[in-house]
């Protein structure tokens, strides 16, 4: 189907095309990435005055630069002189399912409707329930008669979690009343298994415990225990399960005291020593080896889903590393090492392929952080929110947010996190990346005179004006707790029920990191530790507030950071507009080059779509710095993964089970 749907789009014949795709069949990577080679420029525009403004700044367009503008509306909604000369399509699910039940169908994202385009096409219509069975089959590997034993279920569950793309609501009800019906799961708590991946690692963890105590005792656990359901022993599935629950994360090692004591088939999930350790050697030598295979083309077609899934598993490395010398060993030093350049060259590959389609790609699910606004706009429309709490740390990357996170978890146990990671903008610098979040807008329509443009307060502000919001239900707040300023008053304003609240401490500890990331992460502990001053437990309490009043409270940031090895500094004079230690701007492209001939272990990032075009940004290649020669510094503006993927995740309030 996605073959079929990038055919509709023969390259170097329409100068401008205009699609209707109210099913946003066209919000998939794949057919993105298809258009991006076929020489397309995307647009994705609802606001009239945003989309005649783009459509001028890709002009000229011509059969041979072709311009693709896509709407959720009727084509004929569009300015006539957009219309009139343009090649038009409507797209449709119905039209490429069609024996699949539409209302069903509509209930899929984009990146699930991409795997369902990948199955075998359905031959004869289905009804309504039997769609669901099928794309409960086909989509999520979710055949209820197949997960009537407790292994199998597990495993579905472990890989469900680690994918990370949840069950539409009506497929997530029709699974769950079929999974109740088996007699194995009567008590089993499956609605909340199957909803909070939290939840199912706690139940995994705690039934492994149980295991692994019967073990060491030889004593039966279900006399004392009351609610041991998996039973490890004498079940060969079970056992051979464990190794892939540790990979992913579902199952931390078991701590014993002697490891003769336990069956052979248990030994990869238990420990004699700190089982951090355990889990910092699974964790660097399955993405060592993942990332191999990047190397060797095994993975040329692996997705944005993919490498959000390395980011999370690079965060964790990078968080237990620094703990209480995790990374002992010479061996695990040259591992690790030698899988950052790695990944930095594999994900700068992948940036330079996908950076810029995927800055069209923004709804139903965002990709850059300029995309955060209008994702939030998308879910008031569909009426799932009405006031939302937008919390921005400052320089927060994937890896400090691990560390916030299990904080927070244990001591928040009524919180419930969905997980994200979204792209900041390239230069990671804080002048153009939160600004970009907070106003909506990509750096082409603001970064070529930042000096002019309206303060963050102003652009959140303006953002909720064009989505018809007076200027008085919208507030934006830099927070100062730290410093002995409470805004708590202020931030009850009851008109007041959209707020981007700013953070900068993490940011300020980046900066202030003398002594390299290992000072960074102990700053950042000690920042979440509330027996010492100042730290995070104001914002904490503001959090809760803002959940126990029914506000949907959002965690992101506009940049994470890097440990960098200063190579000496530039010295060009007034020709950079910008002279950060990761990247430097120029206005002027042929002063990007003199430095870049000077420092040859640059790299020049410029006419990416999303930019202005007459920018030049030059970056030091792999873990350099702008620095005076050796000088080691934690700072941002490039584009490794510490620096580009950043969190972006929803806290909810449940009840503590």
């Amino acid at each position: 189907m996605l073959k079929n749907l990038a055919d509709l789009f023969p390259s170097h014949t329409h100068p401008l095309t205009l699609v209707s795709d109210p099913d946003r069949l066209l919000a998939g990577e794949g057919v993105i990435l298809a258009l991006a080679q076929r020489g397309f420029q995307v647009i994705q525009e609802n606001d009239t005055v945003l989309l005649r403004q783009r459509v001028e700044e890709a002009r000229p367009f011509d059969s041979q630069h072709p311009l693709l503008v896509i709407s959720v509306g009727m084509l004929e909604d569009l300015a006539y002189d957009l219309y009139q000369p343009a090649y038009r399509l409507t797209l449709s699910l119905h039209d490429y399912f069609p024996n699949l039940a539409y209302p069903v169908l509509q209930t899929l994202s984009p990146e699930q409707v991409e795997r369902l385009a990948a199955c075998q096409p359905v031959a004869q219509p289905l009804s309504r329930q039997k769609t669901i069975d099928y794309l409960l089959r086909a989509v999520f590997e979710a055949d209820a008669e197949a997960l009537c034993e407790a292994p199998a279920l597990i495993a579905w569950l472990s890989a469900y979690h680690q994918r990370q793309s949840p069950l539409p609501p009506l497929l997530w009800e029709s699974l769950l009343e079929r999974l109740r019906r088996f007699t194995v799961y009567q008590n089993w708590d499956i609605k909340a298994l199957v909803d909070e991946p939290q939840a199912f690692k706690e139940f995994v963890q705690q039934e492994w415990k149980y295991a692994v105590t019967q073990a060491v005792s030889g004593k039966p656990i279900q006399e004392a225990g009351g609610k041991y359901h998996l039973i490890f022993e004498g079940n060969p599935h079970l056992q051979d399960l464990l190794p892939a629950l540790i990979r992913q994360g579902s199952l931390q090692p078991v701590e014993v005291q002697e490891v003769k004591t336990i069956p052979s088939w248990a030994h990869c999930a238990v420990t004699q020593y700190d089982s951090r350790q355990q889990r910092f050697n699974t964790l660097l030598d399955a993405l060592n080896q993942q990332v191999s295979m990047l190397q060797s083309g095994a993975g040329a077609n692996l997705t944005w889903h993919t490498w959000k899934d390395i980011g999370r598993d690079w965060a964790e490395i990078n968080a237990l590393r620094y703990q209480n010398g995790i990374e002992s060993s010479d061996l695990q030093r040259w591992t690790y090492q030698q899988l950052i350049q790695k990944v930095d060259a594999q994900f700068y590959a992948y940036l330079q392929k996908v950076y810029s389609p995927l800055g069209a790609l923004r709804l139903p699910e965002p990709h850059h952080v300029h995309h955060i606004p209008h994702y939030l706009a998308y879910l008031r429309n569909l009426a799932q929110t009405e006031r939302i709490a937008l919390v921005v740390l400052d320089g927060l990357s994937l890896c400090d947010w691990h560390i916030v996170h299990s904080v927070w978890s244990e001591r928040h146990p009524d919180w419930e996190y969905t997980p994200g990671s979204l792209l900041a903008q390239i230069p990671t610098l804080t002048s153009i990346s939160r600004y970009a979040l907070v106003s909506g807008l990509r750096p082409a329509e603001f970064a070529a005179d930042l000096n002019h443009c309206p303060t963050e307060a102003n652009a959140w502000k303006l953002f909720w004006s064009r989505e018809g919001l007076p200027q008085t239900a919208c507030g934006y707040k830099a927070i100062s707790f730290d410093r002995g300023v409470d805004c708590t008053p202020e931030l009850e304003d009851p008109r007041v029920h959209f707020w981007c609240l700013i953070e900068v401490k993490p940011d300020e500890l980046v900066h202030n990191a003398v002594l390299g990331s290992a000072d960074q992460q102990a700053s950042l502990r000690l920042w979440l530790d509330p027996h010492h001053e100042p730290n995070a437990a104001a914002l904490e309490r503001l959090i809760d507030q803002f959940l126990e009043r029914q506000f949907s409270v959002f965690i992101t940031s506009d940049h994470g950071h890097v440990e960098a090895l200063g190579m000496g500094q530039p010295s060009e004079g007034l020709l950079a507009q910008t002279r950060g230690k990761r990247a430097r701007i120029y206005n002027d492209q042929r002063a990007a080059i003199h430095v870049k001939n000077v420092f040859e272990d640059t790299l020049l990032w410029q006419h990416d779509g999303i930019l202005p075009d007459d920018l030049s940004v030059l970056m030091p290649l792999g873990r350099k710095a702008f620095a005076p020669s050796g000088e080691m510094v934690v700072t941002h503006g490039g584009v490794t993964l510490d620096e580009v993927l950043v969190p972006f995740v929803q806290i909810k309030k449940v009840s503590v089970r």
